[in-house]
């Protein structure tokens, strides 16, 4: 029985141009993506600093569907829409779906399973899990979207809100990491001062974990982390634990904070964890 955890937020980029567009506009390798394939991605700005990150479905040979786990679709699609041009593409929003847990076996490893109307995928975590994104069915289950986010931390996947895109380089959201940039694929927006900093180097930034040991309600993607009283980074999501008396927390901090007891902004303390 699929548990319904939260809106998908879907944008979905159609068309006789979309994978050629895409991969002129991402930093994964669309070109080599195969219908029924999915992978991670991301979008950048001008000064190489990410907008969205997103698994994108290639759900037919002229139908791409980017999901992001936070975010906001409809402001990536109309940013996006200023560099379709000539194209033969069409960026669209789909509402109504929600993200839901399937209990079901996953598919296999970038795989998209096409299961009543939707999408399947299978995530990492500590253990075997599918995401199937279709039409939203019943009632949002919290306590499962936050097992569910307990899981998405464990695997430290670099998600990022709606508040907090072009904060950050794909470098300091490791997005190495989850194969979801390349650098010999050729130009895309910020690719040259990315491509400077995996080169070069020049990044001082990169995930840490943290145990939020205080009241944990109302902390959201971008609440600041101080060590001291210097302000070293912000937090990416949170997860409560199933007692809601405490959480981990996914942030991005610099080099020589992680490893340091820290605070939010708001006086929680943050114990560095794995």
């Amino acid at each position: 029985m699929p548990i319904a955890l939260c809106r998908a937020e879907l944008l979905t980029i159609e068309g006789r141009d979309a994978t050629t567009f895409a991969h002129a506009q991402f930093t994964s390798d669309v070109s080599t993506l195969e219908p029924a394939r999915w992978q991670w991605s991301a979008w950048l700005d001008a000064q190489g600093r990410a907008r969205a990150v997103f698994a994108l479905l290639r759900v037919t040979a002229e139908r791409l569907v980017a999901w992001q786990p936070l975010g906001d679709a409809a402001a990536v699609r109309d940013a996006l829409q200023r560099y379709v041009f000539r194209s033969a593409v069409r960026l669209e929003t789909i509402g109504g779906w929600a993200v839901h847990r399937l209990d079901t076996p996953p598919p296999g490893a970038g795989e998209v399973a096409a299961i009543g109307g939707g999408h399947a995928i299978a995530l990492p975590g500590t253990a075997p899990r599918a995401a199937w994104l279709a039409p939203a069915a019943g009632v949002m289950d919290d306590a499962a979207l936050a097992a569910w986010r307990r899981e998405d931390l464990a695997a430290r996947l670099p998600f990022l809100a709606a508040a907090l895109a072009g904060e950050f380089v794909p470098q300091a959201l490791e997005l190495g990491r989850i194969d979801a940039i390349r650098f010999d694929k050729g130009c895309y927006p910020g690719q040259e001062i990315a491509a400077r900093l995996h080169f070069r180097g020049g990044n001082k930034r990169h995930l840490q974990v943290y145990r939020v040991e205080d009241d944990v309600a109302g902390l959201p993607p971008g609440t600041g982390v101080l060590v001291g009283e210097t302000p070293v980074g912000r937090i990416l999501y949170a997860a409560a634990d199933p007692s809601g008396l405490s959480a981990n927390a996914l942030a991005v901090v610099t080099d020589d904070a992680r490893g340091s007891v820290a605070t939010t902004t708001d006086g929680r303390t943050l114990v560095p964890g794995a």
